[in-house]
């Protein structure tokens, strides 16, 4: 046992099995779409326009009925100013004649409500989505990053197919694997053992993982430069900082951790970043980074659900030191730089707050007349700019919470709604036009058959044969 105690000085531990978010089926379409498209700023493109295509239908039924109320409202302009005032100290009576006006147009304040409802139901669904995915992409990364830390270690323990023996402590849970004919030593932690009393391979391969540091052959490789720099250490009273042991179990932890931020360096950063942004599943601001503190982290995945073989876990029901904050500091460490550098500059931010209001403008502005008109007093026109500025609000809030990528999604969603109620006013007032042309030249036939009406102008010719 006290041979036992000697390693356990000179152990590291290998953290434990890692684990995935559970993505739902927005989810894996988001992570398919980031996949097939290889640049994840270009998924996340993909898949807002994607949505959008699929919102489309409703955004355009709701846009076309709002059109024709206005223009019908702008029509009958008149008769509503005279209802305003007959009405004016009775606003239930008038919301009863505008009511009226539209039965009679066969328009239904239900239908251009409902596509509004179905709009936000799948905003909603997105902003979940958006958000579980984020998360997925931020344990995901950190797994890479741990598995690297482990493998770094791995890569100097005795492999299991060369091992020629092991010893069980008196509590049975501490099994040592000697390697073959070399003084080193991997531990593992086995939760239970066959009947025969043997540890099975599958119960090596899955259990947790000590990695002993023999001091003797770390001094002896080619590493010894490197441990003599820390065996040179000196505190303020002269005394070595570290002992030949300490020396060589720091530095082997230092070499899993360079591991860790050349696996960042060179993958984990080219899968996350997108133009100036250095972790676009991060929010797009200068007092976020690139790499949350454990904090930061913690609290965005341990509300999530994860994926237990298939089947939904809770964060507090994973049975895995891996996530917790010493861990997650270790493997973190030479990556400071990434948790204080500035991740973002608002730019997404201010695009986002930009184009919702550009978008809720112009759609005021294409409902001036129906707003001036749905209240006795007026009212309406106010109304729609406070809840212009509540949504402006609303979508400034979100891309502050939420991910630069969840911020891109906010803006393709804005400008395809801005491009679509420019184009839907103008297709819907030109068929309206048309058909009011229609109706006119059908009256003047009755009166004056074979003659066109357009403008006057071509009356005046008709006058002249």
């Amino acid at each position: 046992m006290e041979f036992l105690s000697l390693l356990a000085d000179q152990s590291i531990t290998l953290w434990g099995q890692t684990y995935d978010i559970y993505l739902n089926w927005i989810g894996k379409l988001i992570r398919w779409l980031i996949e097939s498209v290889g640049n994840v700023g270009m998924g996340v493109i993909l898949f807002s326009l994607v949505l959008k295509v699929i919102v489309l239908p409703f955004d355009v039924s709701q846009r076309v009925t709002m059109r024709k109320q206005n223009v019908q409202m702008k029509e009958n302009q008149e008769k509503m100013a005279r209802l305003q005032k007959q009405y004016a100290n009775n606003k239930d009576l008038y919301n009863q004649k505008v009511m009226e006006m539209y039965r009679e147009n066969g328009f239904s304040v239900f239908s251009s409500c409902l596509p509004m409802l179905l709009s936000m139901i799948i905003f909603i669904v997105a902003i979940g989505a958006f958000n579980a995915y984020a998360q997925y992409a931020a344990i995901t990364n950190y797994n890479m990053m741990v598995n690297e830390y482990n493998q770094t270690l791995v890569e100097y323990s005795p492999d299991l197919e060369a091992a020629n023996g092991y010893t069980l402590t008196e509590d049975g849970s501490l099994l040592i694997v000697k390697g073959n004919g070399e003084e080193d030593y991997l531990y593992y932690t086995v939760p239970a053992f066959t009947e025969e009393g043997e540890p099975t391979k599958e119960y090596l391969q899955g259990a947790q993982k000590t990695y002993y540091v023999d001091t003797q052959k770390l001094l002896n490789s080619s590493h010894k430069a490197q441990i003599q720099l820390l065996l040179e250490q000196k505190d303020a009273d002269g005394n070595a900082v570290y002992s030949e042991d300490m020396a060589c179990k720091e530095y082997m932890i230092s070499l899993a951790q360079e591991g860790v931020k050349n696996i960042y360096e060179e993958k984990i950063s080219e899968r996350t970043k997108f133009l100036w942004m250095k972790n676009i599943w991060m929010t797009d601001a200068s007092y976020k980074h690139p790499i949350s503190n454990y904090t930061d982290f913690e609290s965005g995945v341990k509300n999530q659900k994860f994926d237990l073989n298939g089947k939904k876990a809770e964060f507090a029901d994973l049975q895995t030191d891996v996530y917790g904050e010493a861990a997650y500091e270790i493997v973190t460490k030479k990556l400071d730089q990434q948790k204080n550098e500035a991740n973002g500059y608002f730019i997404l931010i201010l695009l986002s707050v930009g184009t919702i209001l550009l978008q809720q403008w112009i759609s005021m502005r294409s409902q001036k007349e129906q707003t001036q008109y749905s209240t006795v007093d007026g009212q309406g026109a106010q109304q729609q700019k406070t809840t212009m500025i509540i949504m402006t609000v609303m979508f400034a809030f979100f891309s502050f919470m939420y991910s630069g990528a969840f911020s891109i999604y906010m803006i393709m969603s804005n400008l395809t709604s801005l491009l679509s109620t420019l184009v839907i006013n103008k297709v819907v007032d030109r068929r309206l036009e048309k058909k009011a042309e229609e109706a006119l030249q059908a009256r003047y036939n009755q009166r004056f058959p074979g003659r066109v009406y357009k403008n006057g102008e071509e009356d005046k010719k008709g006058k002249n044969k």
